[in-house]
């Protein structure tokens, strides 16, 4: 003889979207990620600081306003005043554009010399062409002849005419052939 005993089963069903906000299906324990607020500001310290940079010295750009290692070279580098010998280097530079002055000035009074102890009119006229290749821009390399550019003195390619190199009023070089020098 059988007994049959019927049971009722009630079975509860949720709805597919409440569920998905309802249960996190998510896997959060098996994967190895950051909590955002693992990293404070407030908590770094230099050594996180030298870390990082380590770290990402190949990524930072070489070249920006901010965020570069050319940022960071100009920031430190006027942070420490990187260049302490700079008032040295004005001091130097004022010294040379000094000099080539007082060079042109030497020039232009040998020439004068020459001109009012000899009075040629060839050296005259030399010393005519000498004010007009000053007051000209400064001429290409080997104008003259090649010459030495070392003064009076200096081979021009000619025989009988010596260079006398004069400056323009920027420091440029500027090179006049004087020619019969050696008969004065």
């Amino acid at each position: 003889m059988s007994t049959e005993k019927q049971s009722i089963l009630n079975r509860q069903v949720f709805d597919k979207n409440a569920f998905k906000d309802t249960i996190n299906t998510e896997f959060t324990q098996l994967v190895n990620s950051q909590d955002p607020q693992f990293f404070s500001l407030d908590l770094a310290t230099i050594g996180d600081f030298w870390q990082l940079y380590e770290k990402f010295f190949y990524e930072i750009p070489k070249l920006g306003d901010v965020n570069s290692h050319l940022y960071l070279v100009e920031t430190s580098g006027a942070y420490i005043d990187f260049n302490p010998r700079q008032a040295e280097i004005d001091a130097l530079l004022q010294e040379i554009a000094d000099l080539r002055n007082e060079n042109l000035e030497l020039r232009q009074e040998f020439a004068d010399a020459l001109v009012s102890q000899f009075g040629n009119t060839e050296v005259e006229e030399q010393q005519t062409a000498a004010e007009a290749a000053i007051a000209a821009p400064a001429p290409p390399r080997g104008f003259g002849g090649g010459g030495s550019g070392a003064g009076v003195g200096g081979s021009s390619g000619r025989p009988g005419s010596n260079v006398i190199t004069t400056f323009n009023g920027d420091g440029t070089p500027a090179e006049v052939t004087i020619n019969n020098l050696n008969n004065f």
